[in-house]
């Protein structure tokens, strides 16, 4: 006789194990459509991982519950989470993105309707609790906090507890001001950052002049940066493919995904220099671990221990080269990310510029990543045909 199947809501025996150098933890769980499905939580170790699993089956046990228009806010909120953590699992969405939102609700959204039911949650009661985090905070974290709070009512709405979503309504969040302009260096300061980092022992060991040029030739995003592998690039055809992104997040731990867009996946054309900077650097790596320069393969800016190197430590050591040179906050990765956006734009048409960007959409490049401090000789140059006008006006007279 066959074992019974575990009853609806219930999970069997979890099974930790180490998973690389985290703890993970796993089992079977019984979900309100009858199908068994596998539910897994990673952790520093194998037991802190047992228990967040524990966690992760008791919220996603109260998400089987029937919703209604008496529900609580907050247990409509851990079945949108359950949901969206399962869609994270399913590779539909980014690991990242469930941290923010996680945080968002837990932090700023969670205690100003702890105490009510779904059917409390009105427009207008929404519009000032979305309007007082702008207020508070910024005008980011509230469209954030207002895309949580959408996301929870729509949960309410597909099940019945709520008839219209009231978020649609709601005042949309906008600037208070003017917003910043980003941030771009001229070819004169990128190439004193570049000395600099030369110069710099630490930074050396760090490889961030090397990370540096990198970045300033492609204009790639810090983990397309740190996922570049030496098989991606095409030396005889000078382009570096993007294939991936190295993330981290509470879910999936240190990982390599698709990349952010469709568009994240694309070859970038390389300047002669940045050919002969990899090249050196190939050649330098290959002799230090014994292998032809053409066997080369893994990871172009590896960690220390040859691992994938993390977009944290990364950005520790960008900081303390930044601290030790006296250069201001403004200066970080995306810098140079917006110094190719603006030298691009400059150059080449706006969709053509965005591609190489990997963006979906041209008004992400043009809107926030061209840096217009720099002042183009190029209009100059098309006004002068005006003035050919004005001198023929001055010889006629």
């Amino acid at each position: 006789m066959g074992r019974p199947p575990l009853p609806v809501g219930t999970y069997g025996e979890i099974k930790t194990k180490w998973d690389g150098s985290r703890g993970m933890a796993s089992c079977q769980f019984r979900d309100l459509d009858g199908k068994v499905r596998k539910v897994r939580a990673w952790a520093q170790s194998p037991s802190k991982a047992a228990n967040k699993l524990r966690e992760r089956l008791r919220d996603r046990k109260i998400s089987m519950g029937e919703l209604s228009a008496e529900s609580k806010v907050v247990d409509v909120a851990e079945r949108w989470l359950s949901e969206f953590r399962d869609m994270v699992d399913a590779g539909k969405r980014s690991g990242t993105s469930y941290d923010t939102y996680e945080h968002r609700w837990r932090t700023l959204v969670k205690p100003r309707v702890v105490g009510l039911s779904v059917m409390e949650l009105t427009t207008g009661r929404v519009d000032k609790i979305i309007q007082d985090i702008d207020g508070e905070y910024s005008a980011s974290t509230a469209r954030t906090c207002r895309a949580v709070v959408s996301g929870i009512c729509g949960l309410a709405v597909r099940h019945g507890a709520l008839s219209v979503n009231p978020v649609r309504e709601a005042r949309p969040v906008e600037n208070g001001k003017r917003k910043k302009r980003p941030r771009a260096l001229t070819v004169e300061e990128a190439i004193k950052i570049f000395e600099t980092a030369d110069g710099d022992e630490v930074a050396r060991r760090h490889d961030l002049p090397d990370i540096m040029r990198y970045f300033a030739g492609t204009g790639t995003r810090t983990g397309e940066t740190l996922a570049i592998r030496w098989e991606t690039i095409d030396f005889d055809e000078k382009i570096a493919w993007v294939e991936s992104n190295a993330i981290r997040s509470k879910l999936t731990g240190r990982t390599v995904n698709d990349g952010k867009t469709n568009n994240a996946e694309r070859g970038i054309p390389m300047a002669d220099w940045l050919v002969e900077m990899l090249l050196d650097r190939r050649a330098r790596v290959a002799a230090m671990v014994g292998v032809e320069p053409e066997e080369m393969c893994g990871w172009v800016f590896p960690s220390t221990t040859g691992t994938l190197r993390e977009n944290s430590n990364m950005r520790r050591d960008w900081r303390a080269f930044r601290d030790r040179h006296k250069i201001g906050d403004w200066f970080t990765p995306r810098t140079f990310r917006r110094t190719v956006a603006t030298v691009l734009t400059d150059e080449l048409p706006a969709r053509e510029a965005a591609d190489i960007l990997g963006h979906s959409r041209v008004s992400q490049t043009t809107d926030t990543y061209v840096g217009r401090n720099l002042v183009s000789r190029h209009a100059a140059a098309v006004l002068n045909a005006l003035g050919k006008t004005a001198e023929k006006r001055q010889d006629d007279q």
